[in-house]
């Protein structure tokens, strides 16, 4: 299995790990399954972009249309649980703890 670069979507963009980045460990075998980085991203920054521009966008739509986000997200993740498991074992639960 290829390490993992963790990027977070934060301040409508992605940012990938830097040199700060931690290994994560999996719980199996020990080896880096992903890495994680973490004094790049501005809490505050992304606090006010919350107040500011997520929290307004959220609360403009309608719940359907918040249904409806969801729902697509479900979809997407659905479509894809299978290589979710495979990097989910490394937390050390069992197949079954992991199943959606």
């Amino acid at each position: 299995m290829d390490v993992i670069d963790i990027n977070s979507f934060a301040l409508g963009g992605w940012s990938g790990s830097t040199a700060d980045a931690v290994d994560l460990p999996s719980a199996i075998n020990g080896k880096t399954v992903a890495r994680l980085g973490k004094a790049s991203l501005d809490f505050a920054a992304m606090r006010n972009f919350a107040r500011e521009r997520g929290g307004p966008a959220l609360r403009a739509m309608t719940f359907h249309e918040r249904a409806k986000m969801l729902k697509a997200l479900a979809l997407y993740l659905g479509e894809r649980k299978e290589a979710l498991y495979a990097i989910s074992r490394h937390t050390g639960a069992t197949l079954t703890d992991s199943k959606v």
